[in-house]
Protein backbone atom coordinates (compact mmCIF):
# COMPACT_ATOMS: atom_id res chain seq x y z
CA UNK A 1 0.00 0.00 0.00
CA UNK A 2 1.10 3.40 -0.86
CA UNK A 3 1.50 5.48 1.96
CA UNK A 4 0.34 9.25 1.88
CA UNK A 5 2.85 12.31 2.00
CA UNK A 6 2.44 12.65 5.58
CA UNK A 7 2.48 9.45 6.92
CA UNK A 8 5.31 8.44 9.38
CA UNK A 9 6.75 6.19 11.36
CA UNK A 10 4.43 4.03 13.85
CA UNK A 11 3.48 5.95 17.13
CA UNK A 12 2.87 8.85 14.87
CA UNK A 13 -0.67 8.60 13.99
CA UNK A 14 -3.81 10.62 12.18
CA UNK A 15 -1.13 12.90 10.82
CA UNK A 16 -3.78 13.72 8.00
CA UNK A 17 -6.43 14.59 10.41
CA UNK A 18 -3.94 16.34 12.94
CA UNK A 19 -2.80 18.37 10.17
CA UNK A 20 -6.34 19.56 8.90
CA UNK A 21 -7.61 20.70 12.39
CA UNK A 22 -4.52 22.78 12.45
CA UNK A 23 -4.78 24.20 9.34
CA UNK A 24 -8.86 25.16 10.69
CA UNK A 25 -7.11 26.48 13.82
CA UNK A 26 -4.62 28.56 12.45
CA UNK A 27 -7.13 30.02 9.38
CA UNK A 28 -9.57 31.36 12.33
CA UNK A 29 -5.99 32.61 14.45
CA UNK A 30 -5.44 34.60 11.00
CA UNK A 31 -8.76 35.42 10.11
CA UNK A 32 -9.52 37.20 13.14
CA UNK A 33 -6.67 38.98 13.09
CA UNK A 34 -7.18 40.00 9.11
CA UNK A 35 -10.78 40.62 8.61
CA UNK A 36 -10.41 44.02 10.68
CA UNK A 37 -7.98 45.33 7.63
CA UNK A 38 -10.47 45.41 5.18
CA UNK A 39 -13.34 46.42 8.13
CA UNK A 40 -11.08 49.19 8.73
CA UNK A 41 -12.84 51.97 6.50
CA UNK A 42 -16.05 51.08 7.35
CA UNK A 43 -14.46 51.47 11.25
CA UNK A 44 -13.19 54.50 10.20
CA UNK A 45 -16.10 56.55 9.29
CA UNK A 46 -18.47 55.17 12.06
CA UNK A 47 -15.96 55.83 15.01
CA UNK A 48 -13.55 58.41 13.52
CA UNK A 49 -10.55 56.19 13.65
CA UNK A 50 -7.32 58.03 12.43
CA UNK A 51 -4.70 56.14 10.29
CA UNK A 52 -2.29 56.63 13.31
CA UNK A 53 -5.23 55.06 15.42
CA UNK A 54 -5.69 51.85 13.18
CA UNK A 55 -1.75 51.36 13.75
CA UNK A 56 -2.04 51.42 17.28
CA UNK A 57 -4.78 49.31 17.16
CA UNK A 58 -3.16 46.57 15.05
CA UNK A 59 0.08 47.18 17.59
CA UNK A 60 -2.37 46.41 20.68
CA UNK A 61 -3.21 42.79 18.75
CA UNK A 62 0.89 42.32 18.45
CA UNK A 63 1.41 42.93 22.29
CA UNK A 64 -0.66 40.77 23.90
CA UNK A 65 0.26 38.66 20.62
CA UNK A 66 3.20 38.47 21.91
CA UNK A 67 2.62 38.50 25.39
CA UNK A 68 0.44 35.48 24.97
CA UNK A 69 2.94 33.44 23.55
CA UNK A 70 5.68 34.13 26.23
CA UNK A 71 3.33 32.64 28.86
CA UNK A 72 1.26 29.97 27.34
CA UNK A 73 4.02 27.51 27.97
CA UNK A 74 2.43 27.26 31.68
CA UNK A 75 -0.84 26.41 30.37
CA UNK A 76 0.74 23.99 27.72
CA UNK A 77 2.75 22.31 30.55
CA UNK A 78 -0.68 21.75 32.36
CA UNK A 79 -3.05 20.84 29.48
CA UNK A 80 -1.07 19.75 26.64
CA UNK A 81 -0.84 21.39 23.52
CA UNK A 82 -4.05 20.30 22.10
CA UNK A 83 -6.23 21.76 24.52
CA UNK A 84 -4.08 24.81 25.01
CA UNK A 85 -5.46 25.53 20.37
CA UNK A 86 -8.83 25.08 22.18
CA UNK A 87 -8.42 27.85 24.50
CA UNK A 88 -7.02 29.78 22.02
CA UNK A 89 -9.81 29.30 19.95
CA UNK A 90 -12.12 29.99 22.74
CA UNK A 91 -10.52 33.40 23.72
CA UNK A 92 -10.27 34.36 19.87
CA UNK A 93 -14.51 33.90 19.71
CA UNK A 94 -14.61 36.12 22.78
CA UNK A 95 -12.87 38.62 21.51
CA UNK A 96 -14.63 38.61 18.09
CA UNK A 97 -18.06 38.88 19.92
CA UNK A 98 -16.37 42.00 22.50
CA UNK A 99 -15.41 43.62 19.15
CA UNK A 100 -18.87 43.34 17.76
CA UNK A 101 -20.46 45.26 20.15
CA UNK A 102 -18.17 47.79 20.79
CA UNK A 103 -19.54 51.17 20.90
CA UNK A 104 -16.37 52.94 20.19
CA UNK A 105 -12.68 52.56 19.94
CA UNK A 106 -11.92 52.02 23.57
CA UNK A 107 -13.91 48.72 23.31
CA UNK A 108 -12.66 47.77 19.85
CA UNK A 109 -9.22 48.04 21.26
CA UNK A 110 -10.23 45.54 24.48
CA UNK A 111 -11.67 42.71 21.69
CA UNK A 112 -8.53 43.27 19.80
CA UNK A 113 -6.65 42.67 22.77
CA UNK A 114 -8.37 39.64 23.35
CA UNK A 115 -8.14 38.19 20.13
CA UNK A 116 -4.32 38.97 20.00
CA UNK A 117 -3.85 36.73 22.83
CA UNK A 118 -6.04 33.92 21.87
CA UNK A 119 -4.00 34.20 18.35
CA UNK A 120 -0.63 34.24 20.30
CA UNK A 121 -1.79 30.80 22.15
CA UNK A 122 -1.18 29.25 18.88
CA UNK A 123 1.49 28.64 17.20
CA UNK A 124 3.69 27.15 20.76
CA UNK A 125 1.52 24.47 20.46
CA UNK A 126 0.51 24.01 16.75
CA UNK A 127 3.86 24.31 15.49
CA UNK A 128 5.13 21.96 18.23
CA UNK A 129 2.88 19.36 17.14
CA UNK A 130 3.87 19.41 13.52
CA UNK A 131 7.47 18.68 14.28
CA UNK A 132 6.94 16.06 16.79
CA UNK A 133 4.38 14.03 14.79
CA UNK A 134 5.61 14.50 11.28
CA UNK A 135 9.62 13.36 10.42
CA UNK A 136 12.04 15.94 9.45
CA UNK A 137 12.24 14.63 5.93
CA UNK A 138 8.28 15.79 5.50
CA UNK A 139 8.44 18.64 7.80
CA UNK A 140 8.84 21.45 4.71
CA UNK A 141 5.75 19.70 3.11
CA UNK A 142 3.85 19.51 6.49
CA UNK A 143 4.45 23.52 7.09
CA UNK A 144 3.54 24.47 3.58
CA UNK A 145 0.36 22.88 3.88
CA UNK A 146 -0.15 24.07 7.25
CA UNK A 147 0.70 27.39 5.87
CA UNK A 148 -2.55 27.06 3.61
CA UNK A 149 -4.95 28.24 6.87
CA UNK A 150 -3.48 31.63 6.94
CA UNK A 151 -2.92 32.45 3.24
CA UNK A 152 -7.10 31.32 2.91
CA UNK A 153 -7.38 33.64 5.77
CA UNK A 154 -6.04 36.68 3.97
CA UNK A 155 -7.66 35.79 0.82
CA UNK A 156 -10.86 34.90 2.09
CA UNK A 157 -11.28 38.00 4.56
CA UNK A 158 -11.64 40.70 1.80
CA UNK A 159 -14.03 38.31 -0.05
CA UNK A 160 -16.16 38.09 3.17
CA UNK A 161 -16.41 41.70 3.39
CA UNK A 162 -17.43 42.10 0.33
CA UNK A 163 -20.09 40.11 0.20
CA UNK A 164 -21.28 40.06 3.53
CA UNK A 165 -20.95 43.50 4.83
CA UNK A 166 -23.36 45.37 2.42
CA UNK A 167 -25.88 42.82 4.22
CA UNK A 168 -25.29 42.59 7.43
CA UNK A 169 -22.66 45.34 8.38
CA UNK A 170 -19.20 44.91 10.15
CA UNK A 171 -20.59 44.06 13.62
CA UNK A 172 -22.42 41.48 11.86
CA UNK A 173 -19.48 39.66 10.14
CA UNK A 174 -17.98 39.42 13.41
CA UNK A 175 -21.00 37.98 15.37
CA UNK A 176 -20.90 35.39 12.18
CA UNK A 177 -17.10 34.49 12.77
CA UNK A 178 -16.90 34.14 16.28
CA UNK A 179 -19.84 31.71 16.19
CA UNK A 180 -18.15 29.55 13.13
CA UNK A 181 -14.58 29.86 15.06
CA UNK A 182 -16.73 28.64 18.59
CA UNK A 183 -17.41 25.50 16.10
CA UNK A 184 -13.86 25.08 15.15
CA UNK A 185 -13.04 25.19 18.85
CA UNK A 186 -15.75 22.52 19.55
CA UNK A 187 -14.04 20.28 16.62
CA UNK A 188 -10.67 20.46 18.02
CA UNK A 189 -11.85 19.41 21.49
CA UNK A 190 -13.65 16.80 20.25
CA UNK A 191 -10.64 15.25 17.80
CA UNK A 192 -7.59 17.22 18.16
CA UNK A 193 -6.77 17.30 21.71
CA UNK A 194 -5.98 14.08 22.80
CA UNK A 195 -2.35 12.46 22.30
CA UNK A 196 -1.26 16.26 21.30
CA UNK A 197 1.42 15.46 23.67
CA UNK A 198 2.55 17.98 26.59
CA UNK A 199 4.95 21.46 26.66
CA UNK A 200 7.61 22.82 28.64
CA UNK A 201 7.27 25.81 30.97
CA UNK A 202 8.98 28.38 29.98
CA UNK A 203 11.84 29.39 32.71
CA UNK A 204 14.50 32.51 32.50
CA UNK A 205 17.36 30.37 32.34
CA UNK A 206 15.93 28.51 29.39
CA UNK A 207 14.94 31.36 28.03
CA UNK A 208 18.69 33.31 28.76
CA UNK A 209 20.59 30.06 26.63
CA UNK A 210 18.35 30.77 24.23
CA UNK A 211 18.92 34.54 23.56
CA UNK A 212 22.62 33.24 23.58
CA UNK A 213 22.54 31.35 20.29
CA UNK A 214 22.93 33.70 17.33
CA UNK A 215 20.67 31.43 15.31
CA UNK A 216 18.09 32.54 17.68
CA UNK A 217 18.87 36.45 16.75
CA UNK A 218 18.42 35.34 13.01
CA UNK A 219 15.39 34.00 12.94
CA UNK A 220 13.82 36.98 15.08
CA UNK A 221 15.49 39.42 12.49
CA UNK A 222 13.84 37.33 9.65
CA UNK A 223 10.85 36.51 10.62
CA UNK A 224 10.19 40.64 11.77
CA UNK A 225 10.85 41.17 8.44
CA UNK A 226 8.83 38.46 7.13
CA UNK A 227 5.84 39.16 9.06
CA UNK A 228 6.42 42.92 8.33
CA UNK A 229 5.94 42.11 4.71
CA UNK A 230 2.77 40.05 5.12
CA UNK A 231 0.88 41.08 7.89
CA UNK A 232 2.27 44.57 8.94
CA UNK A 233 1.62 45.35 5.08
CA UNK A 234 -1.38 43.77 4.67
CA UNK A 235 -2.62 45.75 8.66
CA UNK A 236 -2.62 49.41 6.85
CA UNK A 237 -2.78 48.95 3.05
CA UNK A 238 -6.46 49.22 2.78
CA UNK A 239 -6.65 52.72 5.34
CA UNK A 240 -3.38 54.04 3.53
CA UNK A 241 -4.70 53.17 -0.29
CA UNK A 242 -8.24 54.44 0.65
CA UNK A 243 -6.64 57.81 1.99
CA UNK A 244 -3.79 58.32 0.23
CA UNK A 245 -4.98 57.62 -3.28
CA UNK A 246 -8.51 58.19 -3.05
CA UNK A 247 -9.58 54.43 -4.06
CA UNK A 248 -12.91 53.16 -3.48
CA UNK A 249 -12.65 50.36 -0.05
CA UNK A 250 -14.59 47.85 -2.39
CA UNK A 251 -11.90 48.05 -4.95
CA UNK A 252 -8.72 48.00 -2.28
CA UNK A 253 -10.69 44.78 -1.12
CA UNK A 254 -10.71 43.51 -4.77
CA UNK A 255 -6.78 44.29 -5.16
CA UNK A 256 -6.15 42.22 -1.56
CA UNK A 257 -8.13 39.28 -3.01
CA UNK A 258 -6.76 39.10 -6.47
CA UNK A 259 -3.19 39.79 -4.38
CA UNK A 260 -3.71 36.29 -2.33
CA UNK A 261 -4.91 33.87 -5.13
CA UNK A 262 -0.98 33.58 -6.50
CA UNK A 263 -0.12 33.23 -2.80
CA UNK A 264 -2.07 30.68 -2.48
CA UNK A 265 -1.44 28.64 -5.82
CA UNK A 266 2.42 28.96 -4.66
CA UNK A 267 1.88 26.92 -1.86
CA UNK A 268 1.15 23.90 -3.81
CA UNK A 269 4.80 23.98 -5.20
CA UNK A 270 5.99 25.10 -2.29
CA UNK A 271 7.47 22.09 -0.53
CA UNK A 272 8.92 21.14 -4.61
CA UNK A 273 10.65 24.50 -4.58
CA UNK A 274 12.40 24.16 -1.02
CA UNK A 275 13.45 20.92 -1.55
CA UNK A 276 15.20 21.82 -4.83
CA UNK A 277 16.57 25.19 -3.75
CA UNK A 278 17.03 24.39 -0.72
CA UNK A 279 15.56 26.68 2.54
CA UNK A 280 18.41 29.37 2.53
CA UNK A 281 18.32 30.23 -0.70
CA UNK A 282 14.48 30.70 -0.82
CA UNK A 283 14.67 32.71 2.16
CA UNK A 284 17.25 34.62 1.06
CA UNK A 285 15.47 35.76 -2.66
CA UNK A 286 12.11 35.92 -1.48
CA UNK A 287 13.14 38.34 1.02
CA UNK A 288 15.05 40.41 -1.80
CA UNK A 289 12.25 40.53 -4.17
CA UNK A 290 9.47 41.08 -1.89
CA UNK A 291 11.49 44.25 -0.78
CA UNK A 292 11.37 45.40 -4.13
CA UNK A 293 7.62 45.42 -4.11
CA UNK A 294 7.39 47.07 -0.65
CA UNK A 295 9.47 49.93 -1.78
CA UNK A 296 7.72 50.16 -5.30
CA UNK A 297 4.32 51.15 -3.14
CA UNK A 298 5.60 53.75 -1.34
CA UNK A 299 7.13 55.21 -4.73
CA UNK A 300 5.18 54.22 -7.60
CA UNK A 301 1.97 57.00 -8.82
CA UNK A 302 -1.27 56.52 -10.97
CA UNK A 303 -2.50 52.75 -11.75
CA UNK A 304 1.04 50.94 -11.67
CA UNK A 305 -0.08 50.85 -7.66
CA UNK A 306 -3.22 48.34 -8.56
CA UNK A 307 0.06 46.20 -9.93
CA UNK A 308 2.72 46.39 -7.09
CA UNK A 309 -0.61 45.63 -4.68
CA UNK A 310 -1.21 42.52 -5.98
CA UNK A 311 2.26 41.39 -6.81
CA UNK A 312 4.15 42.19 -3.41
CA UNK A 313 3.03 39.10 -1.27
CA UNK A 314 3.19 36.45 -4.37
CA UNK A 315 6.57 34.67 -2.74
CA UNK A 316 5.92 35.08 0.72
CA UNK A 317 3.88 32.02 0.96
CA UNK A 318 7.05 29.73 0.21
CA UNK A 319 9.19 31.96 2.34
CA UNK A 320 7.33 30.68 5.58
CA UNK A 321 7.26 27.19 5.13
CA UNK A 322 11.51 27.40 4.31
CA UNK A 323 11.69 29.73 8.10
CA UNK A 324 10.20 27.91 10.12
CA UNK A 325 11.89 24.66 8.88
CA UNK A 326 15.10 26.25 9.66
CA UNK A 327 13.66 27.69 13.21
CA UNK A 328 12.50 23.94 14.21
CA UNK A 329 16.50 22.77 13.55
CA UNK A 330 17.99 25.39 16.30
CA UNK A 331 18.31 24.42 19.81
CA UNK A 332 17.10 20.97 21.75
CA UNK A 333 13.40 19.63 20.37
CA UNK A 334 12.15 19.52 24.30
CA UNK A 335 12.29 23.14 24.23
CA UNK A 336 11.00 23.72 20.82
CA UNK A 337 7.78 25.38 22.27
CA UNK A 338 10.10 27.98 24.33
CA UNK A 339 12.32 28.59 20.96
CA UNK A 340 9.69 29.21 18.91
CA UNK A 341 7.65 31.73 21.26
CA UNK A 342 10.83 33.49 21.86
CA UNK A 343 11.73 34.01 17.93
CA UNK A 344 8.14 34.10 17.08
CA UNK A 345 6.77 36.85 19.82
CA UNK A 346 9.55 39.30 18.58
CA UNK A 347 8.79 38.79 14.80
CA UNK A 348 5.33 39.41 15.49
CA UNK A 349 6.19 42.30 17.88
CA UNK A 350 8.00 44.06 15.15
CA UNK A 351 6.66 43.06 12.07
CA UNK A 352 2.56 43.16 13.00
CA UNK A 353 2.65 45.69 15.86
CA UNK A 354 5.58 48.19 15.46
CA UNK A 355 5.81 48.20 11.64
CA UNK A 356 2.04 48.82 11.10
CA UNK A 357 1.78 51.77 13.67
CA UNK A 358 5.12 53.53 12.25
CA UNK A 359 3.47 53.24 8.62
CA UNK A 360 0.33 54.50 10.28
CA UNK A 361 2.15 57.70 11.81
CA UNK A 362 4.40 58.14 8.32
CA UNK A 363 0.80 58.03 6.49
CA UNK A 364 -0.98 60.52 9.07
CA UNK A 365 1.93 62.95 8.66
CA UNK A 366 1.96 62.73 4.95
CA UNK A 367 4.81 60.62 4.53
CA UNK A 368 3.78 56.70 3.66
CA UNK A 369 5.69 56.86 0.98
CA UNK A 370 9.22 56.82 3.32
CA UNK A 371 7.29 54.13 5.45
CA UNK A 372 7.59 51.89 2.66
CA UNK A 373 11.49 52.43 1.16
CA UNK A 374 12.17 52.46 5.18
CA UNK A 375 10.85 48.71 5.23
CA UNK A 376 12.25 48.01 2.67
CA UNK A 377 15.71 48.64 3.73
CA UNK A 378 15.01 46.69 6.91
CA UNK A 379 14.48 43.84 4.50
CA UNK A 380 17.78 44.52 2.89
CA UNK A 381 18.94 44.95 6.57
CA UNK A 382 18.03 41.13 7.31
CA UNK A 383 19.25 39.24 3.84
CA UNK A 384 22.58 40.96 5.09
CA UNK A 385 22.31 39.46 8.46
CA UNK A 386 21.54 35.92 6.92
CA UNK A 387 24.65 36.26 4.41
CA UNK A 388 26.88 36.69 8.13
CA UNK A 389 25.50 33.54 9.40
CA UNK A 390 26.53 30.78 6.93
CA UNK A 391 24.55 28.03 9.01
CA UNK A 392 21.24 29.36 9.41
CA UNK A 393 18.66 27.48 7.42
CA UNK A 394 21.66 25.50 5.46
CA UNK A 395 20.01 22.10 4.88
Amino acid sequence: MNASPLSDPPGKNRPILMMSLLVVAVFFSMAARAIFAPLMPSLQIEMGISLSTVGLLFLLVSVSYAASMLFVGFLAARIGHGRTIVVALALITLGLLVSALAPGSLLLAAGMLCIGAGAGAYPPSGLVMINTKISARRRSTAFAIHEIGPNMALLLSPLIVLAMEPWIGWRGILVWMAAVCAVAALAFLRWGAADSGMGTAPDLSTMGRILTWRSTWVGMVLFSAMLAALHGVYAILPAYLVTEYALSPQYVNFLLTVSRISSVLFLLFAGAIIGRFGRRRVILWNLLITSVFIALIGLVRGPWIALVVVAQPTFLTILIPALLSAVADIGETRYQNITYAVIITVGVSVGAGVVPALLGLCGDFGLGWLGFVALAGYMVAAILFLLATPGFGKD
